[in-house]
């Protein structure tokens, strides 16, 4: 068997296992929603924030809205927190910066990320880790039009880097067995999830530039740190 062969071979297994992976994980993430009563804000509550859009002038609030599904008051609600900063007093939903829109409920947290500036026409599929610590090396990759997942590993353990198009992305993260942090760095915030239990990953998430990103790894939150700001492409 030629090493051309034996190349596709591997890249073959390869992908077909990490589809697998990913539609286990999809399958998860939907039997959690399944189960999670919807949120409503109070009559009053509604009305208050009806209120405030209608004062503000037609083509700044479309232009805020416009890639929210209006599918609940909440994600109307967290649209417009980004006009009017601090407006929102609901502890269940926090609207951060940059289009990422953060939703605390009893056991996971649920992110949805909004974008203008990406499509499958001009999305960069050449973004690697700049920097991973010693013994770490490149070892797995999967590449869609739209998402790619690449996997950094040493002799015991693994960093997975995962990335894609922002607009209408939607990804949960356990609030129950990790501990909540966030930071900033040029101007992006960064979500942590420090993990409570060694034998799962601790994850941070962040957006820029259309893009959503996250680092999974048994690492210190300041190697994290590190890793996300020293993404190439």
């Amino acid at each position: 068997m030629n090493i051309e062969y034996r190349n596709k071979l591997f890249d073959f297994v390869m992908t077909e296992a990490l589809k697998e992976y990913m539609d286990i994980e999809l399958k998860e993430v939907d039997e959690i929603v399944a189960k999670e009563p919807p949120f409503e804000f109070s009559p009053q509550y509604k009305k208050k924030m009806c209120k405030i859009i209608n004062s503000v002038g037609r083509k700044d609030r479309i232009k805020q809205i416009k890639h929210i599904a209006v599918k609940s008051v909440v994600s109307v609600a967290v649209a417009v927190s980004l006009i009017f900063g601090g407006l929102l007093t609901q502890p269940e939903v926090f609207a951060a910066v940059q289009n990422v829109f953060r939703s605390v409920l009893d056991k996971y947290d649920k992110y949805e990320f909004a974008g203008e500036e990406l499509t499958v026409d001009n999305f960069d599929n050449s973004f690697r880790l700049g920097y991973v610590p010693d013994g770490y090396y490149l070892t797995e990759g999967n590449y869609s039009r739209i998402f790619v997942t690449l996997v950094y590993s040493n002799e015991v353990d693994t960093i997975k880097f995962k990335y894609g198009i922002s607009d209408d992305w939607t990804s949960y993260y356990d609030n129950e067995h990790n501990s909540y942090d966030t930071f900033y760095h040029n101007g992006i915030e960064y979500h942590y999830y420090e993990s409570n239990n060694a034998d799962f990953y601790s994850t941070l998430i962040w957006y820029e530039n259309g893009y959503s990103f996250s680092v999974l790894a048994h690492l210190p939150k300041d190697e994290f740190a590190k890793i996300a700001e020293n993404v190439e492409n």
